[in-house]
């Protein structure tokens, strides 16, 4: 690799650059501009790029250090440790279903040991005990140094630990919360220095409106609600709150509020930059860069489906908020019913249904739409010799 993309720096292959001469895949042709990964602090650094003992383990175990260092839960439905049968040399991260990131109370249960963001609560000793309680197979140095690395250079650990001396001074009323709101007059450019400036903490009394984007804390869980809650994907600190080791400033991640920028008019557009162009953005390298999320071994492989499932997640929310716009009338459950199995349709079995269309890839729709293709293609150049069945590795 080594072209370098005249608009963001990223380094591809020849073979990858578009007919007009620029690359679309790491920054659409410029339209996607966002400030590059600060250098990570000198005690990441050195464990991603060393080859002493003590960087290989931290290396093979990544993933564990992250999990115990983590603010927020990763919770999937499931997944597939049967792939990585062959050893850790080739591990793998496959999930089956749902995704999500969840945030709990800021105390623990009674009975309870505390756990992601309730750790940094306690003493650093305390927290370092509890932590190795949990992960007795790594290195209590390096977890160690980790940990003070976090609480020194993470917003977040201040933020925490100020919510919850907010809400212990109101008392145990369960109506009581701090929220992390997002900001929209705090997007950033390529020209501004990143930082967690787009969350903001938002304290009992202050009237601002609710929104469905906002992290809700409480000192204890509420008996009207769940133990953990969803952190949604459209917040900004949906990925710095879980993968403290690939944002350990806890830049922010992708919203819904970043903009796509008009490369001929020097300006940003109207239209938003989406979830899987600033993942694309993120995963490709540049020389001038120290990607933490590029050096993150097995955890860049987790960072990575989890933002391709989250940006699934998002575009059928999307679709299942809108059938309206993709005149989903059309489409009803009858007519595609009896479509499909004619006069075996059990009519008792019909129901709501939600309709894909064929812009969604891998729908029935995106299918059928593919066989048509390939139909007239077929017509067009008479008879088919041959069909390939093309897979490839997960």
């Amino acid at each position: 690799m080594d072209i370098i993309c005249s608009d963001c720096n990223a380094l591809h292959w020849k073979a990858e650059r578009a007919q007009k001469g620029h690359f679309g895949l790491c920054c659409d042709g410029g339209q996607v501009q966002l400030p590059i990964l600060r250098e990570p602090p000198r005690t990441l650094r050195g464990l991603f790029a060393s080859q002493d003992p003590t960087a290989v383990e931290f290396r093979e175990n990544i993933t564990q250090y992250n999990a115990a260092l983590a603010f927020t839960s990763l919770g999937v439905d499931e997944v597939d440790h049967a792939i990585n049968r062959y050893g850790p040399k080739h591990w793998v991260f496959r999930i089956h279903g749902n995704l999500r990131h969840l945030s709990g109370a800021l105390c623990a249960p009674p009975g309870e040991s505390p756990s992601y963001s309730q750790l940094y609560l306690y003493d650093p000793t305390s927290a370092l005990r509890l932590r190795m309680d949990r992960n007795p197979n790594i290195r209590q140095s390096t977890m160690k140094q980790l940990q003070d690395m976090i609480s020194s250079v993470n917003p977040y650990t201040r933020m925490y630990q100020h919510a919850y001396e907010v809400l212990r001074d109101r008392g145990d009323f369960e109506d009581v919360s701090v929220r992390l709101q997002v900001m929209p007059g705090n997007d950033r450019r390529r020209y501004n220095l990143p930082s967690s400036e787009e969350v903001a903490m938002i304290l009992p009394g202050d009237h601002i409106p609710k929104d469905s984007r906002d992290i809700v804390l409480h000192k204890r869980t509420p008996s009207d609600q769940p133990p953990l809650l969803r952190i949604t994907e459209r917040h900004p600190a949906y990925s710095p709150l879980h993968y403290v080791l690939l944002f350990p400033y806890g830049d922010s991640g992708w919203h819904e509020n970043i903009p796509l920028y008009d490369v001929e008019r020097g300006c940003p557009k109207q239209k938003r930059v989406s979830q899987s162009r600033y993942a694309a953005f993120r995963l490709h390298p540049r020389r001038e860069e120290f990607s933490s999320i590029l050096h993150g071994g097995r955890l860049l492989q987790q960072y990575a489906v989890d933002m391709w499932a989250s940006a699934e997640q998002n575009k059928l929310n999307y679709l299942y908020h809108n059938q309206g716009k993709f005149r989903a009338t059309v489409y009803s459950g009858l007519e595609d019913a009896v479509a499909t199995r004619g006069s075996e349709v059990d009519l008792g079995s019909l129901g709501k249904r939600i309709v894909l269309p064929s812009s969604h890839i891998g729908s029935s729709r995106h299918m059928q739409q593919r066989f048509q293709d390939a139909m007239a293609i077929a017509r067009y150049y008479q008879k088919v010799d041959m069909f390939l069945t093309m897979t490839a590795n997960p």
